[in-house]
C-alpha cells in the first residue's frame, strides 16, 4: 500500500470525500413525508377547528404525539401494535356482522 493510497482513504469516510461527509446531515423519514391539510371555512372559524382536530385525530396524529412522549422499549411496540391489531380485528368483525344483520 503506498503513502498516497493511505492519504486517499483518510481523506474518505464510507466513500465518501472528507468536504462532503462533514456537512452530511441524514434526513428523517418525518421531513419527508410533510403533507399539507386544508381545512375550508363556511361557517365559522370554531367549525373550521373542529372539522381540522377531526382530520387530525383520523390521520393519527395525537397517538403519535403521545407515543413519541416518552420513550418505549421495542418489547412494548410490539405488544402496544398487536393489541391494536386485535382491537381493529374485533372491531372489523362486529361491522361485518352489525351489517349482516342489518
Amino acid at each position: 500500500m503506498n503513502s498516497q493510497d493511505s492519504n486517499e482513504d483518510k481523506d474518505l469516510y464510507n466513500g465518501m470525500p472528507k468536504d462532503k461527509y462533514m456537512n452530511f446531515k441524514p434526513q428523517s423519514p418525518e421531513k419527508s413525508r410533510t403533507a399539507s391539510m386544508e381545512v375550508i371555512v363556511d361557517h365559522g372559524v370554531e367549525r373550521a377547528i373542529k372539522a381540522l382536530k377531526r382530520k387530525l385525530i383520523k390521520e393519527g396524529l395525537f397517538k403519535e404525539l403521545k407515543a413519541r412522549r416518552y420513550y418505549s422499549k421495542p418489547s412494548e411496540e410490539k405488544k402496544r401494535k398487536l393489541k391494536e391489531s386485535m382491537k381493529k380485528r374485533r372491531k372489523d368483525e362486529a361491522r361485518r356482522q352489525k351489517n349482516q344483520v342489518l
